[in-house]
């Protein structure tokens, strides 16, 4: 039997096409690293434009190499023309009142309605799908005027108020849905051993719905720490403007614009969503596996 030979033609398309496969790969992953440096800048500049002075003969906004580091941007963002501390706790305030509110009425809400047993409990919970979809645009003048007559314009309580009322719909549907995990026998035993229904509901329910409570609220506050619009429309002083109203008035009211201290104000304002992230993500990821449990 006479051994199997490659021939050297066969040796040269084989070699064809590993080169083909490398040059393929190594084109991809060349795009990629262009495409994510490309995505990037956005990111990368607010840093280096915060912390470092740019040079005086150099036109381009986002190409050049730093003068030097500095921490005058984010001084002038405290305690200068920025009063960044007097924003960062209007918006605390704000976001996290609205998120407590909306999460004690959402609480006992999606209890009623994963519990309860009534004729329209369908078309109830579509309809607050349905308020869930509406652009907020689309109810300024309504809400306007209510918060006129109830005289909560120029006041927090009537930015928590409203923000709060956006955020019910969707933190009702994410409770609900966690409700329906937990199993009524707990609760019926509960009752067995003499426990009202906010003690079965404090005692069984809640804690084994805290990650769906955990991942609502984070999102929640994610959503009122980046509201605008609202703010915009309901507030008037100075001195009760949110971070994302602060930043757009200080883009807006001076010609010659210090980007520096923009920045420096921009990173202070994602400080408390990334620290939030980092020590909540536990629930955010244990809401999520829960959720598509649920679901199956």
């Amino acid at each position: 039997m006479e051994p199997l030979t490659t021939s050297p033609a066969t040796l040269g398309s084989e070699r064809n096409v590993w080169l083909r496969r490398r040059f393929e790969i190594g084109a991809v992953y060349l795009f990629l690293v262009a495409f994510s440096i490309f995505i990037l800048i956005p990111f990368i500049w607010p840093f280096l434009s915060a912390f470092t002075h740019k040079p005086a003969n150099v036109s381009s906004l986002y190409l050049y190499w730093p003068e030097r580091f500095t921490l005058d941007h984010f001084d002038n963002a405290i305690v200068g023309r920025g009063q960044a501390l007097v924003l960062l706790r209007n918006s605390i305030v704000m976001a996290v009142s609205s998120v407590l509110l909306s999460l004690c009425l959402c609480v006992l809400g999606g209890y009623a309605l994963s519990r309860g047993t009534f004729g329209f409990k369908r078309p109830l919970m579509f309809g607050i799908l349905l308020i869930q979809i509406i652009p907020g645009t689309a109810t300024v003048l309504p809400f306007y005027l209510i918060m006129r007559e109830l005289g909560l314009l120029n006041t927090m309580a009537g930015v928590v108020l409203g923000t709060a009322t956006g955020q019910i719909p969707f933190m009702l549907w994410v409770m609900k849905g966690f409700c329906d995990t937990v199993p009524i026998e707990m609760e019926e035993a509960a009752w067995l051993d003499g426990a009202t229904r906010f003690q079965a509901l404090y005692r069984i329910v809640f804690p084994l719905a805290l990650p769906g409570v955990g991942a609502a609220s984070i999102l929640a506050f994610n959503g009122a720490w980046a509201s605008f619009f609202l703010p915009l429309i309901m507030l008037s002083d100075a001195d009760k403007f949110v971070m994302p109203l602060g930043l757009f008035r200080a883009l807006i009211a001076y010609t010659n614009l210090d980007y520096g201290m923009l920045n420096a104000m921009a990173l202070i304002y994602m400080l408390p969503s990334f620290l939030i992230f980092v020590f909540a993500r536990q629930y955010l990821i244990r809401g999520a596996m829960a959720g598509a449990m649920a679901g199956q």
